[in-house]
């Protein structure tokens, strides 16, 4: 009897090492792991929450507080499946002013507050400017009352920006706007910069 139970435990290791799926109610995966799920009024699959998992590898998934994570190992920190967008902007013919944020706001002490601590990942910028039009620099600025905590420079060519490896936190209390900068390449005509956020732990 214990050989047969050895040869069923070989020949299913064997088994499930060529076939490298794995079905959780369903018999034919199509994917390495695959949850069939029925219309029985229960959720397919549960995280429990974690308060401070470590994380190693992109792709990673935890439930920390009440929203879902993956670490980024990139940016080497945990952040939100979730993402934000928050566009800045000025109308006009403009240079060495504050971009204006949703509702107008447009002094160094306005911008959008931010409820929870976060990181900027991605931004693009573009203006009316057109094609050959000469390089323009702004700056994205996370302040807190008076006091700007980081100022990161972005520059189109082109009229036109995009960045997808943006590595901006800021805190909950910060809050985020931008400036067109005296940069010496005159005005930029009807500017519009959208920061992509997502939420950091």
């Amino acid at each position: 009897m214990r050989d047969v139970v050895l040869i069923l435990l070989i020949s299913l290791f064997f088994t499930s090492l060529s076939l490298s799926q794995v079905g959780i109610g369903t018999t034919n995966p199509t994917a390495e792991l695959e949850i069939g799920t029925t219309n029985n009024g229960i959720p397919a699959l549960e995280l429990n929450a974690q308060t401070a998992p470590v994380g190693s590898i992109t792709g990673q998934l935890a439930v920390i507080g009440d929203k879902l994570y993956m670490y980024d190992a990139t940016r080497v920190k945990w952040l939100s499946t979730e993402v934000t967008t928050l566009s800045l902007g000025r109308s006009g013919n403009q240079d060495n002013v504050n971009l204006r944020a949703t509702g107008n706001q447009g002094n160094n002490r306005s911008g959008y507050l931010m409820p929870y601590d976060g990181t900027i990942v991605y931004a693009t910028a573009k203006s009316n400017n057109g094609s050959g039009a000469q390089a323009k620099q702004f700056s994205i600025l996370v302040r807190n009352g008076n006091t700007t905590n980081t100022s990161t420079n972005i520059s189109t060519v082109s009229s036109e920006y995009i960045s997808t490896n943006l590595n901006i936190d800021f805190s909950a209390g910060d809050y985020i706007n931008g400036t067109i900068n005296n940069d010496g390449n005159g005005n930029v005509n009807n500017v519009s910069i959208v920061l992509w956020v997502k939420w950091r732990q």
